[in-house]
């Protein structure tokens, strides 16, 4: 039996079944186990948060680079103290009015550890950008992500 017949059998829950007593110490086959979710047995389920910060203030202004670093230092950086990554982009929205506009933003991605009292950090940081800088919104997309390190 190939390496790629055992992992289908194995996945599909029969390979106990239908291999009986193969699979010990000197097998040739590889087993994988994988978690309900997708990650393997070396990997470490967390969260990835990506939050999309629009930089156009009403009034025809812009977030500029030095508020955007006051508030990364005073709100973001504290709220997220394993890391992050931000990086520039430039995207599309339709506001409550139902006007669609474009405008530059920094998307910042954070990954971590499932927990209330992150969530709670994070909606601490949306809500003090949106009151700072008068947004509307900000956009946070999250997904279950296996990470290794």
């Amino acid at each position: 039996m190939n390496r790629r017949l055992a992992r289908v059998l194995l996945g599909a829950g029969l390979a106990p079944i239908l291999l009986g007593g193969c699979g010990g110490a000197n097998s040739r086959y590889e087993w994988v186990v994988r978690h309900p979710l997708g990650c393997r047995l070396d990997e470490q389920r967390l969260v990835r948060d990506t939050l999309y910060f629009g930089r156009a203030i009403p009034a025809g202004r812009e977030v500029g680079d030095a508020d955007w670093q006051v508030f990364e230092r005073e709100v973001l950086a504290p709220a997220l103290p394993s890391g992050y990554t931000v990086i520039d982009g430039r995207g599309h929205w339709r506001g409550s009015d139902g006007v669609l506009r474009a405008e530059a933003s920094r998307i910042v991605i954070a990954v971590h550890a499932d927990d209330a009292a992150t969530q709670q950090r994070l909606r601490a940081v949306i809500a003090d950008y949106r009151q700072r800088f008068a947004q509307e919104s900000v956009l946070q997309e999250r997904g279950a992500v296996c990470v290794t390190f």
